[in-house]
């Protein structure tokens, strides 16, 4: 008996036990619950007043902005301000018109009025777009004031029954507006830059030297657009299309240019009494002569006779040439006239010089000018020339072989 009591005592003691935990398991989950519930009310309301303060922010932000482009942009502030200003009473007066000559119902009054005013500034904004593409203008402009025109006409005979005063103030609500915004806007439109004096100079550089090299431009421009895309500069090809065209590798110079160097350099050669068969090319002698001056003396200046003042040196031998319409009669005239030709070939030599730097050809005329004798006898002495130029055999002249 005791046992079954016993037995029964413990039952009824894990009954109450398990039914403890039951309860504290529930009343935990209940707490955590509302632990749960209070947590997620206070993140509630924390996001609320992050979101409120977020909310301030961005509108103080935005009337700062806005104040900020007041500040910068004022005159097109002041522009837009003018422009709601203008337009209402434009619109109304309009309307008023066109319904006061009982013609025009409301309804079409009103969309006649707005196509006015609101064509005027849709013509506006196009210019403004087009100044800043780079675009022609003109088509907006005649847009714009054939609208403001019109408007502006009604506004003035709609005031005018009143007082010309009126008329003027209403046709000025059309037109000021317009007006200023258009101003405002070609104002704040940034012109191009002027090139400065480096681009200007390079700009002239490549102008004269298309006019002047004409066809080694017109060759470089082919051997551009015959390689690949950005892989030969102008520049590059330019100097390639010389040495095609002209043989030498640096431009500027040509085989007639080099020609003329080199009896430049022959002739102050001999001015300065130098020999080629010292053993030392022309160039290497003058080079060691005009580096070697004299103390206190021009090395030009030093040369065999050149120190001589210029009224004291002896002058250069020449023979009279008969006019330009006389003409030697007999065989003694004739042979002085052969010789007074062949004295005066070195100043031929230096005229076609002076002429191939001018890139121009030697010419009868061109001898006749300046040497003042007859035609006949500058195209004599401009064969003899061309002749010695090009090293063929020059007929005698006066028994002399040249």
């Amino acid at each position: 008996m005791s046992s079954w009591s016993e037995e029964r005592r413990l039952n009824l003691a894990a009954e109450a036990a398990e039914r403890r935990k039951d309860s504290e398991a529930a009343l935990d989950r209940r707490l955590k619950a509302k632990e749960a519930q209070a947590k997620r009310e206070r993140d509630e309301r924390a996001n609320r007043e992050a979101e409120k303060r977020r909310k301030k922010r961005d509108r103080k932000a935005a009337w700062k902005a806005r104040a900020d482009w007041v500040a910068v942009n004022t005159d097109l502030a002041a522009a837009l301000a003018v422009m709601v200003a203008g337009m209402i009473p434009a619109f109304y007066f309009q309307l008023d018109a066109l319904m006061a000559t009982g013609a025009v119902f409301g309804g079409l009054a009103a969309l006649l009025a707005f196509m006015l005013e609101a064509g005027a500034w849709a013509a506006t904004a196009g210019e403004v777009k087009a100044m800043k593409a780079g675009r022609a203008v003109w088509p907006y402009r005649i847009a714009i004031w054939s609208f403001t025109t019109a408007a502006a006409s009604i506004n003035f005979a709609h005031g005018l029954e009143t007082a010309w005063w009126l008329g003027a103030v209403l046709a000025a609500s059309s037109i000021v507006p317009v007006a200023l915004f258009h101003m405002v806007m070609a104002g704040r439109h940034v012109a191009k830059p002027k090139a400065g004096p480096e681009v200007k100079g390079r700009a002239k550089h490549e102008k004269r030297r298309r006019r002047h090299h004409k066809a080694v431009a017109d060759l470089a421009d082919r051997l551009v657009s015959a390689a690949e895309y950005d892989t030969l500069t102008f520049e590059e090809a330019f100097v390639a299309a010389w040495a095609i065209i002209h043989g030498t590798a640096k431009p500027g110079m040509t085989p007639e240019l080099h020609a003329v160097g080199t009896r430049s350099q022959g002739r102050l050669a001999r001015s300065l009494g130098l020999a080629k068969d010292e053993g030392k090319s022309i160039r290497a002698a003058l080079l060691e002569r005009l580096t070697d001056p004299l103390p206190g003396t021009s090395p030009v200046l030093e040369a065999e006779g050149a120190s001589t003042p210029i009224k004291d040196r002896p002058k250069r031998p020449t023979t009279r040439f008969p006019s330009r319409k006389q003409a030697p009669s007999n065989l003694a005239d004739k042979k002085a006239h052969e010789a007074s030709l062949a004295e005066r070939l070195p100043d031929v030599h230096d005229l076609a010089d002076e002429m191939a730097l001018k890139g121009r050809e030697l010419s009868a005329r061109a001898i006749s000018k300046k040497l003042h004798i007859r035609l006949v006898d500058a195209a004599e002495l401009r064969d003899l020339a061309l002749a010695e130029r090009s090293g063929t055999r020059i007929p005698a002249v006066n028994g002399h072989q040249h």
